[in-house]
């Protein structure tokens, strides 16, 4: 196992990679080490460098908690938005943009990357790179904000953002419901989406992934939140309601409250005994029962105590094992079923099995890879 370390501010883990890249020593951010290289553990830059609530914007270090700061923005009527349910509340900013973590409330707010403005980045060589501003419209040639900020890329060293907040809003209401069966669940699914009701994040959870978590699954689970004023809030509740009556579902809970009913089901987004892959799979929402019921079949064939969850209205689908690691053959079966239904997968999986990604794309990020890091001493 390599050794660590826990820079104490920027210009000492700017001096760090200067000396690795004279020495060509790896370093490892994010990622268990190798004994030939050192880890690099950010959480001693964890300052809230500015709250800016005139424009909007939060400036911040990497080793902050998304907890943290949902708290201080809160005292000021401010949120960021990926921070705004309790799932991601233990990860830090740095590995929400690493780890490339979907924005649980992008149905009615758009992807996490859209919240990030601007960022500093310290290169391989030690050099401090700037991107973005305070300004919404800051790009006129290339948006390296993005570029440098893409989940796995390694091209540096994040050490500062830009992260665009928003008002918190005047009322919440948070339901929770169970259904018969899949069926009815998907069919409530696209009556919601006719309806034109957008919900600020909406969770399925199905039994097989309430058994890892919680004993006694009651059928596929929806946990949903209306945010905005408060007779707005009140009238898609319930008409949402209705909804799931008409649909034969089960009201399980119901809250006005912030963060009550996801804080039940945070440990999903946590590490711990069970596996979970999450913000991989990608399928059109009229695909989904398709691969769904393959899934289903490809666990039973591998005999593996698994589940699905994730943010059903928008294809994106996670999954959940009771095994510390997932056989390749397993995962291999469910690629086939995901591209069999039409879907895509991010690539993740290879990138945490230490793999080389595939495609024009991935040789196109190796050779960008090779121009900032020519020694390869980031996550190599």
């Amino acid at each position: 196992m390599s050794h660590s370390t826990s820079p104490r501010s920027i210009e000492e883990l700017q001096h760090l990679l200067r000396l690795s890249s004279e020495a060509g020593r790896p370093l490892y951010v994010y990622r268990q080490g190798n004994d030939d290289g050192l880890t690099v553990d950010l959480q001693e830059l964890n300052k809230i460098i500015e709250i800016d609530a005139a424009n909007l914007v939060a400036t911040v270090h990497p080793g902050v908690k998304l907890g943290t700061l949902a708290s201080r923005l809160g005292e000021q009527g401010l949120r960021f938005m990926p921070a705004d349910t309790p799932f991601y509340h233990d990860k830090t900013i740095g590995q929400l943009f690493y780890e490339g973590c979907s924005n649980i409330s992008s149905l009615k707010y758009g992807y996490t990357k859209h919240f990030l403005m601007g960022s500093e980045i310290v290169l391989p060589t030690g050099e401090l790179l700037k991107t973005g501003g305070k300004t919404v419209k800051n790009v006129t040639g290339y948006d390296f904000t993005r570029f440098f900020n893409a989940p796995y890329t390694d091209y540096g060293i994040a050490v500062k953002f830009l992260l665009k907040l928003l008002p918190l809003p005047e009322s919440r209401r948070g339901l929770a419901a169970t259904f018969a069966g899949l069926e009815q669940l998907l069919a409530f699914m696209r009556k919601l989406r006719d309806s034109r009701l957008v919900p600020a994040y909406l969770l399925w959870i199905d039994p097989g992934v309430q058994n890892l978590y919680q004993a006694g699954g009651q059928g596929p689970l929806v946990l949903l939140e209306f945010d905005g004023l408060a007779a707005e809030t009140a009238e898609q509740a319930q008409h949402t309601l209705a909804l799931i009556e008409t649909y034969g579902g089960t009201i399980r809970a119901a809250a006005d409250s912030y963060g009550r009913l996801a804080s039940q089901w945070a440990a999903l987004y946590r590490p711990g005994g069970n596996y979970v892959l999450t913000d991989e799979y990608k399928l059109a929402f009229t695909r989904q029962e398709e691969f769904i019921k393959q899934f289903y079949a490809i666990a039973e064939k591998f005999a593996v105590q698994a589940g699905l969850f994730g943010q059903l209205a928008e294809g994106k689908l996670n999954i959940a094992l009771s095994r510390p690691e997932p056989e390749q053959g397993f995962i291999d079966a469910v690629l086939q079923a995901v591209i069999q239904a039409g879907g895509i997968a991010a690539g993740k999986y290879d990138r945490l099995a230490g793999r080389r990604g595939r495609g024009a794309l991935a040789m196109l990020e190796q050779r960008a890879k090779a121009a900032f890091d020519p020694k390869m001493i980031l996550n190599r």
